[in-house]
């Protein structure tokens, strides 16, 4: 009887993968501006011969690494838009997605952000593109929502827009900017780490602000 052949769970990674898994693992720890082809390639077990042959240059890595990790938010955000119950709160659902998945990898979002301000030129680019993204997303959900008077109607959606991005991303990139130091007076401090990454708060602070918008 002839060995079966291997299930894809029991396949290795692709020489590509692991660069990539490798790349996102460092890029997490310590930022886009810190990968370097050579620490990369060690942490995945290749040479830099190979890293060459399947990506060419390091801004050609980066930016492919930086699609790779995004890619399950976006599939994701198409998910729920689908997924949308016009007769239940599907806006709040699509938004807590996202919250989940920035609470996830938020180290991830806090380089991502820092090394676009600081000049990387694929962290740039991709932020620059984000407009194509989930935020688009985003914004046809509001645009619906206000179809079906479940948003007030007067309001601008690509405000409403900027408004859910805010609520939930702005706390993380500030918590994550902080790297352990607080700019805060003691009894802000104290409670902000709770208020920017606990999910239960995030949704209340969603609710709150679902409810100022409804009709």
């Amino acid at each position: 009887m002839p060995p079966r052949s291997p299930a894809p769970a029991d396949l290795p990674a692709s020489t590509r993968e692991r660069l990539l898994q490798a790349g996102v693992a460092r890029a997490k720890q310590h930022g886009l501006r810190a990968l370097t082809v050579r620490a990369v390639a060690g942490d995945a077990g290749v040479n830099l011969g190979s890293f060459v042959y399947h990506f060419g240059s390091r801004e050609a890595f980066i930016a492919e690494l930086i699609e790779h990790w995004y890619a399950p938010l976006m599939e994701r955000t198409r998910d729920l838009l689908v997924e949308m119950d016009p007769k239940q709160a599907g806006l709040r659902g699509l938004v807590m997605g996202i919250a989940d998945w920035m609470l996830a990898e938020r180290a991830f979002v806090g380089h991502l952000t820092a090394d676009a301000a600081a000049g990387e030129p694929a962290a740039r680019a991709f932020l620059l593109s984000s407009g194509d993204r989930h935020p688009a997303i985003v914004l046809q959900a509001v645009v619906e929502a206000q179809a079906r008077g479940q948003l007030r109607q007067q309001e601008d959606p690509v405000h409403i827009l900027l408004a859910l991005l805010a609520l939930v991303g702005l706390p993380v990139l500030l918590f994550e900017a902080m790297n352990g130091r607080s700019f805060m007076p003691p009894e802000f401090a104290a409670a902000f780490e709770s208020y920017a990454m606990d999910r239960e708060h995030v949704a209340r602070r969603l609710d709150w602000m679902l409810k100022g918008l409804a009709p």
